[in-house]
Protein backbone atom coordinates (compact mmCIF):
# COMPACT_ATOMS: atom_id res chain seq x y z
CA UNK A 1 0.00 0.00 0.00
CA UNK A 2 1.41 3.36 -1.03
CA UNK A 3 0.18 6.80 -2.32
CA UNK A 4 0.57 5.35 -6.05
CA UNK A 5 -2.33 2.71 -5.23
CA UNK A 6 -4.46 5.75 -3.57
CA UNK A 7 -4.59 7.87 -6.17
CA UNK A 8 -5.42 4.32 -8.60
CA UNK A 9 -8.13 3.74 -6.42
CA UNK A 10 -9.38 6.88 -6.60
CA UNK A 11 -9.15 7.06 -10.12
CA UNK A 12 -11.70 4.10 -10.26
CA UNK A 13 -14.11 6.37 -8.29
CA UNK A 14 -15.56 8.32 -11.05
CA UNK A 15 -18.96 9.35 -10.05
CA UNK A 16 -17.46 10.55 -7.06
CA UNK A 17 -17.47 14.16 -6.47
CA UNK A 18 -14.23 16.41 -5.81
CA UNK A 19 -15.05 16.51 -1.95
CA UNK A 20 -15.84 13.08 -1.70
CA UNK A 21 -11.74 12.05 -3.68
CA UNK A 22 -10.55 14.53 -1.01
CA UNK A 23 -11.90 12.69 1.99
CA UNK A 24 -10.64 9.66 0.23
CA UNK A 25 -7.34 10.42 0.02
CA UNK A 26 -6.70 11.60 3.39
CA UNK A 27 -8.02 9.12 5.16
CA UNK A 28 -6.44 6.82 2.90
CA UNK A 29 -3.09 8.29 3.38
CA UNK A 30 -3.43 8.32 7.03
CA UNK A 31 -4.66 4.31 7.25
CA UNK A 32 -1.54 3.68 4.93
CA UNK A 33 0.82 5.60 7.42
CA UNK A 34 -0.57 4.20 10.22
CA UNK A 35 0.05 0.93 8.63
CA UNK A 36 3.38 1.27 7.59
CA UNK A 37 6.52 0.97 9.52
CA UNK A 38 9.24 3.64 8.98
CA UNK A 39 11.99 0.97 8.47
CA UNK A 40 11.09 -0.60 5.56
CA UNK A 41 12.20 -3.99 5.84
CA UNK A 42 9.42 -4.70 8.76
CA UNK A 43 6.64 -3.91 6.21
CA UNK A 44 5.44 -7.35 5.30
CA UNK A 45 2.05 -6.33 4.25
CA UNK A 46 -1.23 -5.79 6.31
CA UNK A 47 -2.08 -7.72 9.15
CA UNK A 48 -5.00 -8.50 11.21
CA UNK A 49 -3.35 -7.13 14.45
CA UNK A 50 -2.47 -3.68 12.50
CA UNK A 51 -5.85 -3.35 11.34
CA UNK A 52 -7.53 -3.55 14.84
CA UNK A 53 -4.86 -1.11 16.40
CA UNK A 54 -6.32 0.97 13.87
CA UNK A 55 -9.75 0.18 14.53
CA UNK A 56 -8.94 1.02 18.20
CA UNK A 57 -7.92 4.62 17.41
CA UNK A 58 -10.51 5.83 15.91
CA UNK A 59 -12.70 5.58 18.93
CA UNK A 60 -11.85 8.81 19.87
CA UNK A 61 -13.78 10.58 16.81
CA UNK A 62 -17.08 11.33 16.32
CA UNK A 63 -18.99 8.53 14.80
CA UNK A 64 -19.65 10.46 11.54
CA UNK A 65 -15.82 10.41 11.69
CA UNK A 66 -15.57 6.85 12.36
CA UNK A 67 -18.07 5.84 9.75
CA UNK A 68 -16.68 7.85 6.92
CA UNK A 69 -13.08 6.77 7.48
CA UNK A 70 -14.13 3.00 7.53
CA UNK A 71 -16.20 3.58 4.72
CA UNK A 72 -13.24 4.58 2.45
CA UNK A 73 -11.22 2.14 4.19
CA UNK A 74 -13.35 -0.90 3.20
CA UNK A 75 -13.64 0.52 -0.21
CA UNK A 76 -10.01 0.72 -0.41
CA UNK A 77 -8.93 -2.59 1.09
CA UNK A 78 -12.04 -4.49 -1.34
CA UNK A 79 -10.20 -2.68 -4.46
CA UNK A 80 -6.56 -3.99 -3.10
CA UNK A 81 -7.63 -7.37 -2.66
CA UNK A 82 -10.03 -7.67 -6.16
CA UNK A 83 -6.49 -5.82 -8.02
CA UNK A 84 -4.11 -8.78 -6.55
CA UNK A 85 -2.29 -6.36 -4.22
CA UNK A 86 -3.41 -8.06 -1.45
CA UNK A 87 -3.46 -12.27 -0.41
CA UNK A 88 -6.27 -11.72 1.93
CA UNK A 89 -9.55 -10.19 2.21
CA UNK A 90 -9.66 -7.22 5.33
CA UNK A 91 -12.34 -5.18 7.01
CA UNK A 92 -12.99 -3.06 9.50
CA UNK A 93 -16.16 -3.31 11.28
CA UNK A 94 -18.68 -0.68 11.67
CA UNK A 95 -20.64 0.23 14.73
CA UNK A 96 -24.05 0.78 13.54
CA UNK A 97 -27.74 1.13 14.49
CA UNK A 98 -29.96 -1.27 14.43
CA UNK A 99 -33.18 -1.11 12.67
CA UNK A 100 -34.56 0.78 15.33
CA UNK A 101 -31.45 3.58 15.60
CA UNK A 102 -30.65 1.76 18.82
CA UNK A 103 -26.52 0.74 18.68
CA UNK A 104 -26.39 -2.85 17.76
CA UNK A 105 -23.66 -5.03 19.33
CA UNK A 106 -22.92 -8.73 19.12
CA UNK A 107 -21.96 -10.39 22.61
CA UNK A 108 -18.43 -9.26 23.58
CA UNK A 109 -15.81 -11.08 21.35
CA UNK A 110 -17.86 -11.13 17.78
CA UNK A 111 -17.95 -8.66 15.35
CA UNK A 112 -20.88 -6.58 14.15
CA UNK A 113 -23.54 -7.71 12.78
CA UNK A 114 -24.65 -4.59 10.60
CA UNK A 115 -21.55 -3.16 7.76
CA UNK A 116 -21.77 -1.13 5.29
CA UNK A 117 -23.55 -2.48 2.36
CA UNK A 118 -21.27 -0.30 -0.37
CA UNK A 119 -18.86 -2.80 -0.81
CA UNK A 120 -20.98 -5.51 -1.64
CA UNK A 121 -21.89 -3.59 -4.79
CA UNK A 122 -19.17 -2.92 -6.50
CA UNK A 123 -17.90 -5.75 -8.51
CA UNK A 124 -18.94 -9.77 -8.90
CA UNK A 125 -15.57 -10.52 -9.61
CA UNK A 126 -15.46 -13.84 -7.56
CA UNK A 127 -18.13 -16.50 -6.95
CA UNK A 128 -17.83 -14.96 -2.61
CA UNK A 129 -19.24 -11.83 -3.87
CA UNK A 130 -22.60 -13.18 -5.80
CA UNK A 131 -23.04 -15.46 -2.50
CA UNK A 132 -22.71 -12.39 -0.37
CA UNK A 133 -25.58 -10.67 -2.54
CA UNK A 134 -27.58 -13.99 -2.85
CA UNK A 135 -27.74 -13.83 0.89
CA UNK A 136 -27.72 -9.99 1.36
CA UNK A 137 -30.80 -9.34 -1.19
CA UNK A 138 -32.98 -12.80 -0.78
CA UNK A 139 -31.71 -13.70 2.88
CA UNK A 140 -31.04 -17.57 1.52
CA UNK A 141 -29.28 -19.80 3.32
CA UNK A 142 -25.76 -21.85 1.69
CA UNK A 143 -28.47 -24.81 1.56
CA UNK A 144 -30.99 -22.86 -0.43
CA UNK A 145 -28.42 -21.56 -3.12
CA UNK A 146 -27.54 -25.10 -3.63
CA UNK A 147 -30.78 -25.54 -4.81
CA UNK A 148 -31.52 -22.54 -7.37
CA UNK A 149 -31.19 -22.43 -11.08
CA UNK A 150 -30.16 -19.80 -13.23
CA UNK A 151 -33.43 -20.29 -15.01
CA UNK A 152 -35.09 -19.82 -11.89
CA UNK A 153 -34.29 -15.79 -12.38
CA UNK A 154 -36.99 -13.83 -14.68
CA UNK A 155 -34.87 -10.60 -15.76
CA UNK A 156 -37.83 -9.58 -17.66
CA UNK A 157 -40.32 -9.23 -14.40
CA UNK A 158 -37.18 -9.08 -12.43
CA UNK A 159 -38.46 -12.03 -9.83
CA UNK A 160 -36.79 -15.13 -8.62
CA UNK A 161 -39.11 -17.94 -8.32
CA UNK A 162 -36.95 -20.50 -5.29
CA UNK A 163 -38.44 -23.96 -5.23
CA UNK A 164 -37.10 -25.87 -2.20
CA UNK A 165 -36.62 -29.49 -2.31
CA UNK A 166 -39.98 -30.27 -1.14
CA UNK A 167 -41.45 -28.20 -3.82
CA UNK A 168 -42.39 -25.22 -1.86
CA UNK A 169 -42.65 -21.99 -4.37
CA UNK A 170 -41.27 -18.93 -2.99
CA UNK A 171 -41.77 -15.47 -5.19
CA UNK A 172 -39.13 -13.19 -4.48
CA UNK A 173 -38.52 -9.89 -5.70
CA UNK A 174 -35.42 -8.60 -8.06
CA UNK A 175 -33.69 -5.55 -6.88
CA UNK A 176 -32.61 -3.02 -9.90
CA UNK A 177 -28.98 -3.14 -7.98
CA UNK A 178 -28.87 -6.52 -8.02
CA UNK A 179 -29.96 -7.52 -11.35
CA UNK A 180 -27.02 -4.92 -12.72
CA UNK A 181 -24.44 -7.11 -10.79
CA UNK A 182 -25.81 -10.09 -11.93
CA UNK A 183 -27.47 -10.27 -14.69
CA UNK A 184 -24.20 -9.78 -17.36
CA UNK A 185 -23.04 -13.50 -15.58
CA UNK A 186 -25.31 -15.26 -17.79
CA UNK A 187 -25.61 -18.20 -15.91
CA UNK A 188 -24.08 -19.53 -12.14
CA UNK A 189 -25.18 -22.76 -12.35
CA UNK A 190 -21.83 -24.19 -11.95
CA UNK A 191 -21.69 -22.84 -8.45
CA UNK A 192 -24.93 -23.47 -7.59
CA UNK A 193 -23.91 -26.89 -8.24
CA UNK A 194 -21.15 -26.95 -5.50
CA UNK A 195 -20.69 -28.06 -1.94
CA UNK A 196 -21.72 -26.09 0.72
CA UNK A 197 -18.22 -26.43 2.37
CA UNK A 198 -17.18 -24.46 -1.05
CA UNK A 199 -19.96 -21.77 -1.05
CA UNK A 200 -18.87 -20.99 3.30
CA UNK A 201 -14.97 -20.93 1.64
CA UNK A 202 -15.40 -18.96 -1.15
CA UNK A 203 -17.52 -16.53 1.03
CA UNK A 204 -14.72 -16.43 3.70
CA UNK A 205 -12.27 -14.99 0.70
CA UNK A 206 -14.49 -12.00 -0.05
CA UNK A 207 -15.89 -11.20 3.47
CA UNK A 208 -14.99 -11.59 6.99
CA UNK A 209 -19.04 -12.14 7.95
CA UNK A 210 -20.54 -15.51 8.30
CA UNK A 211 -23.51 -16.26 5.78
CA UNK A 212 -25.65 -15.84 8.94
CA UNK A 213 -24.56 -12.38 9.74
CA UNK A 214 -25.41 -11.28 6.30
CA UNK A 215 -28.74 -13.09 6.63
CA UNK A 216 -29.16 -11.27 9.66
CA UNK A 217 -28.57 -8.04 7.84
CA UNK A 218 -31.26 -9.02 5.15
CA UNK A 219 -33.67 -9.58 8.17
CA UNK A 220 -32.79 -5.90 9.74
CA UNK A 221 -33.10 -4.11 6.79
CA UNK A 222 -36.75 -5.50 5.75
CA UNK A 223 -37.87 -5.02 9.06
CA UNK A 224 -36.97 -1.35 8.44
CA UNK A 225 -38.50 -1.03 5.01
CA UNK A 226 -41.56 -1.66 7.60
CA UNK A 227 -42.65 -5.63 5.80
CA UNK A 228 -45.08 -6.90 7.86
CA UNK A 229 -43.79 -9.82 10.23
CA UNK A 230 -46.05 -12.38 8.30
CA UNK A 231 -44.84 -11.38 4.49
CA UNK A 232 -40.87 -11.49 6.04
CA UNK A 233 -42.21 -15.13 6.99
CA UNK A 234 -43.16 -16.26 3.55
CA UNK A 235 -39.77 -14.06 1.96
CA UNK A 236 -37.77 -16.27 4.64
CA UNK A 237 -39.76 -19.48 3.92
CA UNK A 238 -39.87 -20.07 7.33
CA UNK A 239 -42.75 -22.15 8.72
CA UNK A 240 -43.98 -19.60 11.59
CA UNK A 241 -42.91 -15.84 12.80
CA UNK A 242 -40.91 -16.79 16.06
CA UNK A 243 -38.24 -16.27 14.96
CA UNK A 244 -38.20 -12.85 13.68
CA UNK A 245 -40.27 -12.14 16.60
CA UNK A 246 -37.22 -9.94 18.70
CA UNK A 247 -36.42 -7.77 15.54
CA UNK A 248 -40.51 -6.54 15.64
CA UNK A 249 -40.00 -5.48 19.71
Amino acid sequence: MNEKKIRQFIDTRTRASENTKLAYYYDLRSFVSFVTSPVPEHNEGLTQTQLNLYQASLLKLAKSSQQRKITNINLFLKYLYQSGDMPHFYELQHVAADAFGRENHKSAGTTQSIVNLDIYYQKVLQPGDLIALLILEFGLKPYEIQQLHWRDFDWNFKILTFENSSGLKRILPIRERFARLVRPIKNADELFAKSRQFLHYELKKTSSLTSSDLREFYIRQRVSEKIAITELTELLGLKSSHSLEKYYR
